[in-house]
């Protein structure tokens, strides 16, 4: 069957010359009234008011998540250091927008300094004093940034596949209820406003779902508020199935709260590495970078339906999928150009690397407007 690309090819023809953001269809409107659509973007694209992907992010998305910007490395790489300036500018340009603002992350394993879980002879911390620098950090986003935010991932990849606890410096120091505790503080000194995530990736493997679910409801056996569960919804062509996916909403609905989907984007290059655990890498090959002069027709019509079913999938559900975050705006700006394989050139986005809308974008556009 041909339908998605034939539908792209009668698009061109009925709007000559389709290549300006505002020429096509908002994504965002499309979906207004289901739920939020949204991009991640770096600091430059808030820093630089003549970025060439402003147009695009401010015609195509209603929220923005920063990839790296707000993560406790980038953000506060030394005792006493802060980086505000662009943190600060990542917050105004989106709230300027009307933006629903997303910081990630709080606590994650990754991308935390080594400082964070040592005293000054560089000896582990001591539980008291690591739960002190975690309350510390979310009072000063909280302070600083509270009111231009709509929500926080609170957590990141803290389980494994299998349903245990990720063994990090957080969970040594603190024992495997730590992700309780970040919770509770997050609780106590973020504005009621925020929404709390707890988000991982690969949420389709029973282990970690069943795992997330228990901690959704140990966090409100608690008296501890968590709002959504942040899928990242790092997926591949064949893999998750649809069903799969399903599955994990049906479970998470059946716990009490919303999910967003947080991270999507979808690969098509073949690679060994599942999920998104960024510490794996693979060696460049020709075999594993086969698109580097652009994807195929065929390809990018199994993107588009793939896309297609994704969406339609989210739509069904629209009652508990608060938001769909991309990833990135366009392919040339994907991690996946980087990871696990550096150097390769992915098409994992709705855009390519000419900020054009691709097959899959028109997908996305035309699922919205199914009964």
């Amino acid at each position: 069957m041909k339908p998605l690309l034939t539908f792209v090819a009668l698009c061109s023809l009925a709007v000559p010359g389709l290549r300006a953001a505002e020429e096509l269809p908002a994504l965002k409107d499309l979906y207004a009234g289901k739920f939020l659509i949204g991009a991640a973007i770096g600091a430059d694209v808030a820093l630089q008011p003549d970025h060439p992907l402003r147009p695009l992010v401010k015609q195509q998305f209603n929220s923005l998540v920063s990839t790296n910007l707000m993560k406790w490395g980038p953000y506060n790489p030394q005792p006493g250091e802060y980086n505000d300036a662009p943190a600060g500018a990542y917050f105004g340009y989106g709230k300027a927008q009307d933006m629903y603002m997303v910081g990630h992350t709080l606590f994650w394993h990754a991308q935390t300094p080594k400082w964070v879980f040592e005293d000054t002879e560089g000896q582990p911390l001591a539980r008291e004093a690591l739960l002190k620098r975690m309350r510390e950090r979310v009072q000063r986003v909280a302070k600083l940034y509270g009111p231009s935010t709509d929500a926080w991932d609170v957590v990141n990849e803290a389980i494994v596949e299998d349903g245990s606890v990720r063994p990090t410096s957080f969970s040594r120091i603190l024992g495997d209820e730590w992700v309780i505790e970040a919770f509770k503080i997050a609780n106590e000194e973020l504005p009621k406003h925020i929404a709390l995530l707890y988000n991982d990736y690969n949420m389709e493997t029973p282990g970690r779902l069943a795992s997330v679910v228990k901690l959704v409801h140990d966090l409100r056996a608690k008296g501890l508020r968590i709002d959504a569960v942040g899928s990242q919804a790092h997926w591949r062509l064949e893999t998750p199935t649809i069903a799969q996916i399903e599955a994990s909403i049906v479970a998470l609905r059946d716990a009490g709260v919303k999910v967003h989907f947080t991270e999507l984007d979808i690969e098509v290059l073949p690679r060994n590495v599942g999920g998104a655990e960024i510490s794996m890498r693979e060696k460049r090959t020709e075999d594993n970078d086969p698109y580097t002069a652009g994807l195929p027709a065929e390809i990018q019509e199994k993107l588009a339906r793939r896309y297609a079913d994704i969406f339609k999938l989210f739509l069904k559900h629209a009652d508990v999928v608060d938001r769909v975050t991309f990833w990135g705006v366009t392919d040339g700006d994907s991690w996946l150009n980087s990871w696990p394989v550096r150097g390769r050139t992915n098409h994992p986005l709705l855009f390519d690397r000419q900020l054009q809308p691709k097959p899959a974008f028109h997908a996305v556009a035309e699922a919205a407007k199914q009964p």
